[in-house]
């Protein structure tokens, strides 16, 4: 007997029927007055000029190209323009705070914002910063030497010490204090430090040790008493020189530094006058706690002595704890001595008993105690990656004020943000461990092992990786680690490849743009961007994923990626009521009417696609997702295809069976059978008939 056979729905061809929406003359016809990135009149473009074509490379960095710039307000001020990288993020909240500060001993930031840049062809970011006046301090050492200690004090430390005291008023650090961004004319004047991360230009000599263990972008934002560091070796360098230290690379300084305190290497033996001995013993301290501060400065500065006992090599442990051959006497050192020889510790961090070394030879019960859980937790069995964070617990155990350290980063929390903006761009090694420290919530477990690194800024940052951990797992458009990427950098513009060349850094510019691009874009673009969708939810703040339960009938519409990023900015114009974006919604038109071909009724197909144009008209865009988004529409549809189904199911085995030879020769045996029956039957009839009449003589 044959067997039944099952019809996928899926499997079913559409009956293709072009039909004349319009919408390709709406788009090709569409003007818009908004100019994306930046060339629009406004307060910016208005006061500041750019000169491209006049380069100063004397105040490029890494992630910024400098060129002369024109202030309209006052044409005889000199000043620059620095022309921002657009993948990485900017110091927003101290530019924010900067921008018009006025001091005697400062460059002033002018105005920023986004400008057309017609060398590059694209958008950036551009900080118009007040040209300091006079000679470069570091090019005034070389060319006139050593200077006396008092010159130091009134021509270097009072002035950087009046700039710093506003700073904090401000609640901002500088973190690019260094011979090369100090100026010598008639006043002393320190440059900028809004353009680039903290620490990114200074030599590592002028990074205190709990940062110098961070890698260059892994530093985060400098503090007050870093600041203060950095002050201290400036005035030990203009007064000593630092050629000799500066000759050591920088594995072999930091070594030194852990191993036998800043103060022992810089001092050497040398004799500081009674001056300035408090101020190296105060400045020149491993421990950020006792560091001094802006308080301490001033008192100094203002006559007042400390008498201060010289710090000494740092030993804490009765007896030592050997690793690879070495003998470690502080948990500094041998934390260090973990971080540079990651993989060996691994290997051994168990065998070394750290608890009772801790317990016995430090006296540090509660300290035996965090390490003896850490080792723990990761037990026999665990992932490498597991272990790799079981050391990193170990290593902010013995080292709290250091940075979160593993094997291929060492950052601070508050840099993971700039590091992963970095990283993201490859997926290498590094990008891996940084998820890795999300995921875990190592950032809150480092803060919590000192007082040094508790501060309101950085409790803000833990929330913000605590409330970012969830996205990471999820997969949906508007999540992931894009959305991690924006949630961390607030200033980092859209890195969709789309919006990249506009410097976009706000959702209402990203809509405008959209609009403005659509028909450059062309229907064959898809909404379908990982950065757009994940730049647009972060901006709105979005912690739920959108679902189309309207859709849950109709499989190809149900979880559609361009749906979701149409929502995701139909939502962000819902904020903007006064955007009227025909432009996109045509583009979104566009798309929608291929998706609409996964509808199985003509007429409701035909229905649909004749109404986008009216629905693009109107500029709002869930008007025109509303064409897809009926559950009217998608319910009826899907119970007539059912219909249709089962019924073209019925037909086509109907139509089967009677195409078997088999069934049909049995059907004609048992046709033929009948027919013989009946023509026995009546012909027995007959014959009975014809008998009978026959014997009765009728």
């Amino acid at each position: 007997m044959a067997r039944a056979t099952t019809i996928n729905v899926a499997d079913v061809p559409l009956i293709e029927e072009h039909v004349e929406t319009g919408l390709q003359e709406l788009m090709d016809s569409y003007r818009t007055s908004y100019v994306p990135g930046g060339d629009k009149k406004d307060d910016l473009s208005e006061r500041f000029t750019l000169y491209p074509s006049r380069a100063l490379p004397e105040f490029d960095h890494t992630y910024a190209k400098a060129f002369e710039a024109r202030d309209s307000f006052n044409e005889s001020r000199s000043m620059y323009g620095l022309v921002c990288d657009n993948t990485m993020p900017i110091r927003s909240i101290a530019l924010a705070e900067l921008t018009g500060f006025v001091h005697t001993h400062m460059a002033t930031v002018l105005g920023s914002g986004t400008v057309n840049c017609s060398h590059l062809g694209e958008s950036r970011n551009v900080i118009f910063v007040e040209r300091p006046r006079g000679a470069r301090l570091s090019e005034l050492t070389k060319a006139q030497g050593r200077m006396h200690e008092h010159k130091v004090i009134d021509l270097i430390l009072q002035p950087m010490l009046k700039v710093l005291v506003e700073l904090r008023e401000r609640n901002v650090s500088h973190g690019h204090i260094h011979p090369h961004n100090i100026f010598m004319g008639e006043s002393t004047i320190l440059g900028e430090c809004v353009s680039l991360p903290c620490g990114l230009q200074s030599h590592y000599l002028y990074e205190p040790l709990e940062r110098l263990l961070a890698d260059p972008l892994g530093r985060g934002e400098a503090t007050e008493k870093s600041d203060i560091y950095a002050l201290g070796i400036l005035a030990y360098e203009l007064m000593y020189g630092l050629d000799k230290i500066k000759s050591l690379s920088k594995e072999n300084y930091t070594f030194r530094v852990v191993e036998q305190g800043a103060y022992s290497i810089f001092s050497n033996g040398r004799e500081f006058s009674d001056m300035f001995q408090d101020f190296f013993r105060g400045i020149l301290n491993e421990n950020p706690v006792e560091r001094w501060g802006i308080e301490q400065l001033t008192q100094w500065v203002n006559g007042k002595r400390f008498n201060m006992i010289a710090p000494t090599a740092p030993k804490e442990a009765a007896r030592p704890l050997e690793f690879i051959g070495e003998s470690f006497f502080s948990r500094r050192a041998l934390a260090y001595s973990f971080q540079t020889h990651w993989r060996q510790a691994l290997k051994d961090v168990r065998a070394l008993k750290l608890d009772r070394w801790c317990e016995m030879s430090l006296h540090r019960t509660e300290l035996a105690e965090k390490l003896e859980r850490s080792i723990r937790v990761a037990g026999l069995g665990s992932t490498e990656a597991q272990v790799n964070d079981m050391l990193t617990r170990v290593v902010s155990i013995l080292d709290p004020t250091g940075p979160l350290r593993s094997l291929y980063i060492s950052l601070r929390p508050d840099a993971i943000g700039t590091m992963l903006a970095d990283v993201a761009r490859h997926n290498g090694p590094e990008l891996a461990q940084i998820i890795s420290h999300i995921e875990t919530d190592l950032s809150n477990f480092w803060v919590e092992q000192s007082d040094a690194n508790k501060s309101p800024e950085m409790s803000v940052t833990i929330w913000r990786l605590q409330r970012s951990r969830p996205y990471l797992k999820s997969k949906a458009m508007g999540f992931g680690l894009e959305r991690i990427l924006y949630d961390l950098n607030p200033s980092l513009p859209c890195q969709s490849p789309i919006l990249l060349p506009y410097h976009i850094t706000n959702a209402s510019d990203a809509l405008k743009t959209l609009d403005a691009l659509a028909a450059t874009l062309g229907a064959e673009t898809s909404f379908a961007d990982r950065h757009i969708a994940a730049f647009v939810a972060s901006k709105m703040d979005m912690s739920k994923e959108i679902r189309f339960n309207d859709l849950s009938n109709v499989r190809a519409l149900a979880n559609n990626p361009e749906l979701v990023v149409m929502k995701l900015l139909a939502k962000a114009q819902q904020k903007n009521t006064k955007l009227k974006l025909v432009g996109l919604c045509t583009w979104a038109a566009l798309r929608i009417e291929k998706m609409i071909d996964t509808i199985h009724n003509r007429i409701i197909r035909k229905r649909l696609k004749l109404q986008l144009k009216k629905l693009a008209l109107t500029g709002d865009l869930y008007e025109v997702m509303s064409a897809v988004i009926n559950a009217d529409v998608t319910h009826h549809d899907q119970d007539g295809f059912v219909k249709a189904i089962a019924l073209h199911q019925f037909n086509h085995e109907r139509i089967n069976r009677l195409k078997n030879e088999d069934i049909l020769e049995y059907k004609a045996k048992r046709s033929g059978g009948k027919m013989a029956m009946i023509i026995s039957y009546a012909a027995l009839v007959i014959t009975s008939y014809i008998t009978i009449t026959s014997h009765f003589n009728f």
